[in-house]
């Protein structure tokens, strides 16, 4: 089974990993910034498809929290081209406007 854990030892930043079976397969890291947006700005996994999962867990805990707006800094290529596959961000744009529209779309 693969769980997502926030990692509370952390304190100025939010991170969450991927385990299975007690290994860490994957994490992404975020912060909140000072305009009212999360800021994603690390993403790693064994595997592309636990991007999904990874990120939806940030807008998840942002979007609890009152936060609709992501800002994804992240630089790899690669990484870009599968947060754009699944609907996180387009070719013209590294920010999710709103978390909301985005939850509300359902899975696609």
């Amino acid at each position: 089974m693969i769980t997502i854990l926030r990692n509370t030892e952390i304190a100025d930043k939010l991170v969450f990993n991927m385990e299975e079976d007690g290994r860490r397969i994957g994490g992404i890291t975020a912060k909140l910034s000072d305009s009212g947006d999360v800021i994603i700005s690390e993403l790693d996994s064994e595997q592309e498809l636990y991007y999904d999962g990874l990120c939806r867990t940030v807008l998840a805990y942002a979007n609890v929290r009152g936060i609709d707006r992501a800002v994804f800094e992240i630089s790899d290529e690669r990484q870009l081209y599968r947060l754009r596959g699944f609907g996180f961000i387009t070719e013209n744009s590294r920010v999710l406007e709103s978390i909301n529209e985005f939850f509300s779309r359902g899975c696609e």
